[in-house]
C-alpha cells in the first residue's frame, strides 16, 4: 500500500501516525457555510478522520439553478470557493469533488460545462492553510488536460471512476487504473457495485495488481453492504484510504468513521 499523497502532518491523524493504515476519507454535503464547517468540525473532533471529502455536486446543482441567488457566487466554481475556508477551517486536507449524475451524483451538468467548473475550481484552490485535491472523472473528455492543470498547479488529484450497476471486468479494471495512472493522477480510484461476493474478490484483485505494477497510489472500494470487505481490509489489496461517514454517507455502505476506527487500529498494527 502506498499512501495517501495529501495528509496533513500538522494534523497528526490516524494515517500519519501510522503508515500501515488506510487513511479514513469522510465526506460532507453541505451548502452553506454553517452547515459545512460544523459537519467538518464534528468530523476532526472524532479524531479518527483523516480527509474531508467536500462533495459540492449539491452546491452546483443549486448555484447553477439559481445563479445570482443570495449567497451564490458569480460563477459555480466562485460558490464552492467562497466556502471554501469553512471546509478548510477544521484543519484536515480537503478533497474537493465534483460527482456528475453521470457517475451517480447529484449535478446534471454536461462535458464542456463540467470542464469549465473544474478549471475555475483548480485557479482558486492553489495555496491554503491545509492540503487540497480534487477528484477528476477519468471517463469526461478533458479530463487528462484538467489533471495536468492541477498538477502544474500543485493540487493533488484524485482520478475516479463509478458504476452503480454492477463490477468492470477484470481487464477493464486494470485498463482504468493504468489510464489513471498514465494521465498523471496522484491517486486512481475506482468504486464499483457488486452484485455478488465474486465481484468483489475480482476488485479486490484489480486494486492489488494496480498497486503492484503502478507507480501512483491506488483505491478499490466496492460499494453496499456486500462491499464492506473492501472497506475494513482494502489496505491489504493495496488501497491508500477508505470512505467512512459521520453522520449522512455520500455512497451505499460507508461505515461509521468511529467503528470503522476501532476495526483499523485492530488490524493495522
Amino acid at each position: 500500500m502506498k499512501p495517501l499523497p495529501f495528509l496533513n502532518p500538522a494534523a497528526g491523524t490516524p494515517a500519519v501516525r501510522n503508515p500501515a493504515r488506510p487513511a479514513v476519507i469522510v465526506p460532507t454535503q453541505a451548502v452553506d457555510a454553517d452547515e459545512l464547517a460544523a459537519e467538518c468540525a464534528a468530523a476532526e473532533a472524532t479524531g479518527v478522520v483523516d480527509v474531508i471529502e467536500w462533495r459540492v455536486d449539491p452546491l452546483l446543482a443549486r448555484s447553477l439553478g439559481a445563479e445570482g441567488a443570495p449567497g451564490v457566487g458569480n460563477s459555480p466554481a466562485e460558490a464552492v470557493l467562497d466556502l471554501l475556508p469553512a471546509a478548510a477551517g477544521a484543519g484536515l486536507p480537503v478533497l474537493v469533488t465534483v460527482r456528475t449524475a453521470f457517475e451517480g451524483g447529484l449535478v446534471d451538468i454536461g462535458e464542456s460545462d463540467y470542464a469549465e467548473v473544474m478549471r475555475g475550481l483548480i485557479a482558486g484552490l492553489t495555496g491554503g492553510p491545509v492540503p487540497l485535491a480534487v477528484d477528476v472523472e477519468i471517463d469526461r473528455a478533458e479530463a487528462p488536460g484538467l489533471i495536468a492543470s492541477a498538477r502544474e498547479a500543485g493540487i493533488a488529484v484524485i482520478a475516479s471512476h463509478h458504476s452503480f450497476e454492477s463490477t468492470d471486468s477484470y481487464e477493464s479494471l486494470l485498463a482504468t487504473f493504468r489510464a489513471m495512472g498514465e494521465a498523471g493522477a496522484d491517486v486512481a480510484k475506482v468504486a464499483m457495485m457488486p452484485q455478488n461476493p465474486a465481484e468483489v474478490a475480482r476488485l479486490l484483485a484489480a486494486t492489488d495488481e494496480a498497486d503492484s505494477s503502478l507507480s501512483v497510489s491506488v483505491l478499490g472500494i466496492s460499494m453496499g453492504p456486500a462491499g464492506r470487505a473492501s472497506r475494513i481490509m482494502g489496505a491489504d489489496f493495496g488501497s491508500c484510504a477508505t470512505f467512512a461517514q459521520v453522520g449522512r454517507a455520500s455512497a451505499p455502505g460507508q461505515i461509521d468513521a468511529v467503528r470503522l476506527a476501532e476495526i483499523l487500529d485492530r488490524v493495522c498494527d
